[in-house]
């Protein structure tokens, strides 16, 4: 069996640097610990690397996702009939104290339990961020429209910010989620999402509009990118392929690509969806704009 990979905070803040990464820069990060083998110190050897690479005028921005606060509605395989009212015992979102999923990843849920980071209010999908930008980024998160122009990744585009996927493959960029929102492909659809917000005495649970979205075709998006020379960094580090790539173009890209290779007209809305209808037209949120 051939053993792991061992690999170094200095070996990530090299490969960092051939992926670009300079001092004062913004950017996203998606990261899989286990895709490198055996990383010395796990997430905070990572994120002290970051932090070298982007030095303090640098933004460090990490999806911070909470599925486990769905309605039981979207659950798949519980048996809650014995339980009661499952919804009302929902914890709820507290940016200081809810834990990141650990499917999401170490780095995040280390990143938002820092105390000068800061952490977006979306009870489902926020953002957590440290840096110079951190407030800019994290502000103002929306109920609605959750990945629109208004939410942390409109902020990113706003930066001209950079994804770095380090050891992750493009279905888990989230920044072409952007891109769902521009293009008005066949079959888009909005309907309503339950979200979660404390009660007296209960959890209480009230409706948002939101786009349908889907993370199926990302990995066909990223590859078409690549093979479009658009612009891109990649790099190995340990046994993990490593990718930089700037937020706009990437956004511009998959933009047009959705209107020519996406139709979800035979799609099937995921459970806890409802009045989920025709969206072709412009949402009733704030587009990104014709920089797309």
């Amino acid at each position: 069996m051939t053993p792991s990979p061992v690999v170094t905070r200095e070996r990530i803040l090299r490969g960092l640097g051939e992926l670009g990464t300079s001092p004062g820069d913004v950017v996203i990060v998606h990261t899989s610990l286990r895709s490198f083998g055996y990383v010395v110190g796990g997430a905070q050897a990572v994120h002290l690397a970051l932090r070298d690479a982007l030095g303090p005028d640098g933004t460090l921005v990490v999806p911070a996702f909470t599925p486990q606060l769905c309605h039981p509605s979207t659950w798949h395989g519980r048996d809650l009939e014995a339980c009661g009212d499952v919804s009302s015992q929902m914890p709820p979102y507290d940016p200081l104290r809810t834990p990141v999923a650990r499917s999401i990843g170490a780095l995040p849920d280390l990143v938002r339990a820092l105390p000068d980071a800061l952490r977006s209010s979306h009870p489902h999908v926020s953002f957590a961020a440290q840096g110079p930008h951190a407030s800019t980024v994290v502000a103002g998160h929306p109920d609605a429209w959750r990945f629109s122009a208004q939410s942390p990744l409109g902020r990113l585009w706003d930066l001209d910010a950079t994804v770095l996927m380090l050891g992750t493959g493009w279905d888990k960029c989230t920044a072409l989620h952007l891109a769902e929102y521009e293009a008005a492909y066949p079959g888009r659809r909005a309907g309503l999402w339950a979200l979660p917000r404390a009660g007296a005495d209960r959890t209480e649970w009230y409706e948002v509009p939101e786009l349908l979205v889907w993370e199926g075709d990302f990995p066909a998006i990223g590859a078409a990118y690549e093979k479009a020379g658009e612009p891109l960094r990649t790099v190995r580090i340990g046994g993990s392929v490593c990718r930089a790539v700037p937020v706009r173009p990437l956004v511009r890209f998959a933009a047009r690509r959705l209107l020519g290779h996406r139709d979800l007209r035979r799609g099937v809305a995921p459970p806890g969806w409802r009045d989920v209808v025709e969206a072709d037209g412009p949402l009733p949120c704030p587009p990104v704009g014709p920089r797309v």
